[in-house]
């Protein structure tokens, strides 16, 4: 094909030109929606966990005593650890494994 040439109209479109910007905005918060739902568990077990461990990063940082970096340290491990137990409340045993069984049908 030569630079001057145009491709021709019959060719298949890669986006639904016909769809309405309405229709694709639903589309796109639909598959949003979907990966979300799939995620879930997931984002749930790993911050149950976290928040699980995350107390285990203390004990170096009480024994030996807090200076003056460390108090900001020990503070921020707190509010981490607040953060992972609230996004890891609705954890339960099994949710992972559930839904990875569930998304392989």
């Amino acid at each position: 094909m030569k630079w001057t040439e145009t491709m021709s109209t019959n060719s298949p479109s890669l986006w639904p030109i016909s769809e309405s910007p309405a229709h694709i905005a639903d589309a796109l918060l639909g598959s949003a929606r979907t990966v979300a739902e799939h995620l879930r568990p997931l984002l749930q077990a790993t911050a149950f966990w976290s928040a699980v461990a995350m107390p285990f990063l203390y004990v170096p940082l009480l024994v030996g005593g807090l200076a003056d970096g460390e108090a900001v340290t020990f503070i921020g491990l707190l509010f981490l650890n607040v953060v992972a137990l609230v996004l890891g409340h609705g954890h339960r045993s099994g949710d992972v494994e559930d839904d990875a069984d569930a998304a392989g049908q």
